[in-house]
Order: C-alpha cells, then sequence, then structure tokens
C-alpha cells in the first residue's frame, strides 16, 4: 500500500512538472497573445462619433420654451404672441438675454446643403452629416443671414458657421432670438419647423435620444 502511494504521489508530481513546462504554449504565462488576459484589453476613452457637439453653448440649459413634439397654438404657446400652430419639429434654445453675438457650431463633421432666408426663420441653413452610419439633415434657424456658411462648404465638428439673428428683426423674421434646431431622420431637405399631424414627426430626430449631445 504504502508503494503504491509513493507511486501515485511521483506520478502527480511529474504531471505538475509537465503542465507547468508547457504553460506557456497553453496561453498562460507569458504569452497573451493566444489568449489575452481581459484585464490588458483596453477600454476606448474616446467619445463615439456619432455624439454631436452642441450647436450653441448652453443648448441643454437654454430649451426651456418649445422642446420637440410639443404642440402648440396661438392660444398655449409659451411664446406670446405667437403666430404658429403645430407640432414643433426641433428644440429651441432662447437667447433673448444676451446682447453680444452669439455663434452657432457644426454638431459634427459635414456638408452645407441649404442657405437661405426663409418665411418664419430668417436665415437658415440645413447641413448633411452621418449620424451612427446613416446619413442625416440638420437645420439651424434664426440665423444672422451675413453670417450663412456657403452651400457646399464642409465644415468639421466644433467649426463656428454662423451668428444668431437679432431678435425682432428682419435677421429672424421678427421672431424673437433663439435658434430653432432639428435633426431629420434622413438627408432630405426640409425646413419645417411645425408639422401639423403628429404621426409626421417621424420626419425629424429628438435630440434627446442616447445618440445625441
Amino acid at each position: 500500500m504504502k508503494k503504491i502511494l509513493i507511486l501515485a504521489g511521483l506520478i502527480i508530481v511529474v504531471g505538475v512538472i509537465v503542465f507547468l513546462s508547457l504553460r506557456p504554449r497553453l496561453g498562460g504565462g507569458s504569452n497573451p497573445a493566444i489568449y489575452p488576459s481581459p484585464l490588458a484589453v483596453s477600454t476606448p476613452t474616446s467619445t463615439p462619433e456619432s455624439t454631436l457637439a452642441e450647436p450653441v453653448a448652453q443648448f441643454k440649459e437654454r430649451v426651456t420654451k418649445k422642446l420637440f413634439g410639443i404642440y402648440i397654438t396661438p392660444q398655449n404657446s409659451p411664446v406670446q404672441p405667437e403666430r404658429f400652430t403645430g407640432y414643433h419639429t426641433g428644440a429651441d434654445a432662447e437667447y433673448q438675454d444676451i446682447s453680444t453675438d452669439v455663434p452657432v457650431y457644426a454638431v459634427a463633421d459635414g456638408t452645407v446643403v441649404l442657405a437661405e432666408t426663409a418665411s418664419g426663420y430668417g436665415g437658415v441653413f440645413m447641413m448633411e452629416i452621418d449620424l451612427a452610419g446613416i446619413k442625416h439633415t440638420i437645420l439651424y434657424g434664426h440665423i444672422r443671414p451675413s453670417s450663412l456658411p456657403s452651400v457646399g462648404q464642409v465644415v468639421k465638428k466644433g467649426d463656428q458657421i454662423g451668428l444668431l439673428g437679432t431678435g425682432y428683426s428682419t435677421e429672424t423674421d421678427g421672431e424673437r432670438r433663439h435658434l430653432h434646431f432639428a435633426i431629420l431622420s434622413d438627408n432630405r431637405i426640409d425646413i419645417k419647423g411645425y408639422v401639423q399631424n403628429q404621426n409626421q414627426l417621424s420626419g425629424w430626430v429628438d435630440q434627446y435620444i442616447p445618440i445625441i449631445i
């Protein structure tokens, strides 16, 4: 019995020695190229490409009156007097308290596809951008016409591409000083600030969804 126990012990010792000698080739020890340790995999620290920059400073804090999708009428509007009726296709960042120039920024790399003056906006422009592999157009309304970018202009995320218009002037078509910012669900050209049926809002994107800002 004692010989059997000694033999069994020797077999175990030999087995341990063989295992340790083969361990690097089995993915342990100093050969992480075959089976890398989870701790060795770096965690990305960069911002996802789909995250947008703010179109104006303090954008979120200043969206206080007209949010995406709110139904507006001259009677219930948080802005008085009101001349529009419908479901709001964007979000308005309010800047009536600022008398100095308010720069407007590119929220992502993109190309300007429209720049003009239009009823209800004064100066307005649109950019085509890529969000998570999908082409979208975005709209900036109530821009000083003299600061509008050029159609075809290629811009980088964070570039200044305009200034807000002066409130209650031709620069904003008589509207208060604010930025109307909207993201379309595809790359069509459409400058509607309101739609008449709630289901039509599917043509625009609420910018507070996780991939936005």
